[in-house]
């Protein structure tokens, strides 16, 4: 048996591109998602002022190729900023009708939970391997399947999943 194999840090390229794959669906349908949204929302959403005027652009453009270059933009400046934390506001936006007031800071717990999702979501197995290493007692192959469902499937299903690993890792938390 080679050193190699106790390595925790060592990951399959097929594994790195698996991830990078679902990284880049997640900020896709981030961006897509804003691009449908109101103006008045997304000033809501506190959104940098660079952010704001690729979205705005893209929302001016006409054509759908031209739109598309556009949506490729603002996931390039999602990907760039804290794209985990927009996708929380935004989240809270749709399921409670609100965002967040400014300067409100959820609560911790409830801050760790969307930090987890939002992570296992991007990350995949790199991130489910850190959540096991801190909380021993999870289900690692539920929260596979819940990460893959919440990765790829129908936008409803991913809802769905999304929700439910939200209450699974709020769960391990407590």
């Amino acid at each position: 048996m080679s050193d190699t194999d106790d390595d925790p840090e060592l990951v399959s390229r097929s594994d790195k591109k698996r991830s990078r794959r679902v990284r880049e669906d997640a900020l896709s349908r981030l961006a897509k998602e804003l691009f449908v949204l109101s103006d008045k929302t997304l000033c809501r959403l506190e959104l940098g002022e660079h952010l704001l005027d690729a979205i705005r652009d893209a929302q001016a453009m006409k054509s759908p190729r031209a739109r598309e270059r556009q949506l490729r933009v603002v996931r390039g400046i999602l990907r760039d900023g804290e794209w985990g934390a927009i996708r929380a506001r935004l989240d809270d936006l749709l399921v409670r009708g609100k965002a967040p007031s400014p300067g409100a800071e959820p609560s911790a717990a409830e801050g760790k939970e969307r930090e987890w999702v939002v992570r296992l979501v991007g990350e995949g197995p790199r991130a489910l391997d850190a959540l096991c290493a801190e909380h021993p007692a999870a289900d690692r192959r539920h929260l596979r399947d819940l990460i893959r469902n919440a990765a790829r499937g129908a936008p409803e299903v991913r809802k769905r999943a999304e929700s439910k690993l939200a209450q699974v890792i709020r769960l391990l938390l407590r």
